[in-house]
């Protein structure tokens, strides 16, 4: 069952109510910190995914989309971005689930609400995947090198020979596409809100 407690508790953030937001950070905290130290194994590393998590959700809090089921939400968004710390770190995707496990302590329902956050998360990131492989040509390798090798919009503007005006172009259409592709191969309203999330 939804709390609707949470999502007037998100709207009201979506109004700078940092009441609000103190509120939900202290409910979730340990919660989401749990879960990315299970998928981490650091501590420290943990804690600094955790309140960036956050820190998006203040910093985006006038366009936060409308959230049923908040917590199913920032569990969706905390997998997000524990995968784009894997991926910084140069690990392979494929080698991400070798890190997830779940604690025999954890409740039944929690666990299936994670599992099924898990292959949620898994079918959204081949379906970017794929959105991208549809990308015209000079699109998708602007796309790569920003998102899979973290380059400045001016790195890749030298490494191709186009301007940087070009690169942000080429960027902003990008995520266009992966808005545009995901509707039709993505069912899940969960995961397509917390993609808009992501991309805005």
């Amino acid at each position: 069952m939804h709390d609707m407690l949470d999502t007037i508790c998100l709207q009201n953030i979506a109004c700078s109510d940092y009441k609000a937001f103190s509120h939900l950070y202290d409910k979730y905290w340990d919660l989401l910190l749990s879960i990315a130290r299970k998928k981490t194994g650091n501590i420290d590393v943990s804690m600094d995914i955790v309140q960036d998590l956050f820190v998006d959700i203040w910093q985006r809090r006038s366009s936060l989309p409308q959230i049923d089921d908040v917590r199913r939400y920032l569990i969706s968004s905390l997998y997000f971005k524990v995968f784009m710390h894997f991926r910084h770190q140069g690990i392979q995707q494929r080698h991400v689930s070798s890190y997830i496990t779940f604690g025999v302590d954890e409740q039944e329902e929690d666990f299936l609400q994670l599992l099924e956050g898990e292959i949620q998360h898994n079918h959204l990131i081949n379906v970017i995947a794929e959105s991208v492989e549809d990308m015209p040509e000079r699109m998708r390798q602007v796309f790569s090198l920003k998102y899979h090798r973290s380059l400045s919009n001016l790195e890749i503007a030298e490494t191709m020979g186009i301007s940087v005006q070009t690169v942000k172009n080429q960027l902003m259409r990008s995520l266009q596409h992966i808005r545009n592709y995901i509707p039709e191969h993505l069912s899940h309203p969960t995961a397509f809100l917390f993609l808009l999330f992501l991309l805005s």
